[in-house]
């Protein structure tokens, strides 16, 4: 794909062509999905099922943005290689870079409703790095080998199965998962490995199990 160019795509429909268009550096293409049929937008999406949204999508040289022109409606961005790698835009942001080469855009209130694909260029790198300093060894976040650990990679099974609207497992149903013979796990000792992880994470009080879920994956504690 050229560096100055991004295709936009329409979610697929079964027998029927893809639905694209090309946005070249400087232009600008306006998408979302419509519930009245008659929203002025350059790719349109007619879905009762998803959240009315709307978006502005700007090529520039080897990149591209976002603008959220809905008035209420946020909407995600994920990058399509590594889905635990998203963000948020809010309403009425406009022009937010985008750092990933192959994305989909949806509102955040529908993790599994349409989105529209964006095929943009292979984001530029810089060829000088700074040096990693030495002094500092890496610390190992947590021991592999550990209960908490078999409870932590119990919790985010679903996630790594690469479904991020899967529901999590109960302690109770964790629980059950890792009991055998003698050794016997209760919900209230997973929930106690549940919180302990949460802090030796540094996650906020009161985070929930989808965010513990995240960040663990994000920081490869779990595989």
């Amino acid at each position: 794909m050229e560096d100055d160019q991004i295709t936009i795509q329409a979610p697929c429909v079964a027998g029927q062509p893809a639905r694209q268009l090309t946005v070249r550096s400087g232009q600008s293409a306006s998408v979302g999905v419509c519930r009245c049929s008659r929203c002025d937008l350059h790719l349109r999406i007619e879905d009762d099922g998803t959240p009315a949204f709307t978006a502005e999508i700007t090529a520039g040289r080897g990149y591209w943005s976002v603008s959220n022109l809905s008035d209420q409606q946020p909407i995600r961005i994920v990058n399509m290689d590594d889905l635990y790698q998203y963000f948020v835009v809010e309403p009425g942001r406009r022009r937010v870079p985008v750092p990933f080469e192959l994305s989909q855009i949806g509102p955040t209130n529908a993790p599994s409703g349409s989105m529209v694909t964006i095929f943009g260029p292979e984001p530029r790198r810089v060829l000088a790095h700074q040096p990693v300093c030495r002094e500092a060894p890496a610390r190992v976040l947590l021991d592999p080998g550990s209960t908490y650990h078999r409870v932590l990679r119990e919790l985010c099974r679903p996630r790594l199965a690469g479904s991020l609207s899967a529901p999590l497992p109960t302690s109770s149903q964790i629980a059950t998962a890792l009991s055998s013979g003698r050794r016997q796990l209760t919900a209230r000792a997973v929930d106690a490995h549940i919180r302990y992880v949460s802090a030796k994470l540094d996650l906020p009080r009161g985070a929930g199990r989808d965010a513990l879920v995240a960040i663990a994956i994000r920081l490869g504690a779990v595989q």
